[in-house]
């Protein structure tokens, strides 16, 4: 396969990834009810970006990284392609090994903050859902774009030079110059 063909369903996939792991970690995690005794049931709910904050900011940045490697040079590419395969690889780690640890622990700092927790009852079980699964989804397609890009960057095109600004001219001009500008009647700013 031509490695030129793998540009545009990297940056899409870089993009993708990165709006996947934001978007499953505004969802609920973990969930649990706090019952007391002549008290209101109190309902608790703990988005993954309250478990994972880090997580949570490392997917504005792979979701960044897919724009960037659209305007960056062959070896800006390469070296992205780096840190979003090292970056995607360790964010996977954390969500598949601790992500259960952190719900729990972040369920039961929210259940000490209920009104209905009164110290002597306990929550009852916490429930977890599957988003942890789709952020990890969306955390190993990252590594994979990162991988391809570490990988091809070098053989994708760049963005054109075509709409930068000229470079400077080089002025050799002296004072006598400015002065015949001056007495042939033209401006010597211009």
């Amino acid at each position: 396969m031509n490695p030129r063909r793998l540009y545009a369903p990297v940056v899409l996939g870089l993009v993708l990834a990165g709006a996947g792991v934001f978007a499953s970690l505004t969802r609920t995690w973990g969930e649990t009810v706090v019952r007391a005794e002549g008290l209101p049931e109190d309902q608790i709910a703990v988005t993954g970006s309250e478990a994972m904050p880090v997580v949570s900011a490392l997917g504005i940045v792979l979701l960044a990284s897919g724009l960037a490697v659209l305007a960056g040079s062959r070896r800006v590419r390469q070296v992205l392609g780096v840190l979003v395969a090292l970056v995607a690889a360790g964010c996977l780690v954390w969500v598949v090994a601790g992500s259960g640890d952190a719900v729990s622990s972040a369920v039961l700092s929210a259940v000490r903050e209920s009104a209905s927790f009164t110290g002597d009852n306990a929550p009852g079980d916490v429930a977890v859902s599957p988003w942890r699964w789709a952020t990890a989804a969306a955390l190993a397609l990252a590594f994979a774009c990162g991988v391809v890009t570490a990988r091809f960057a070098g053989s994708w095109p760049t963005m054109s030079s075509r709409y930068e600004s000229p470079a400077a001219r080089a002025t050799t001009e002296d004072e006598t110059d400015m002065w015949k500008a001056f007495d042939d009647g033209r401006d010597p700013t211009e």
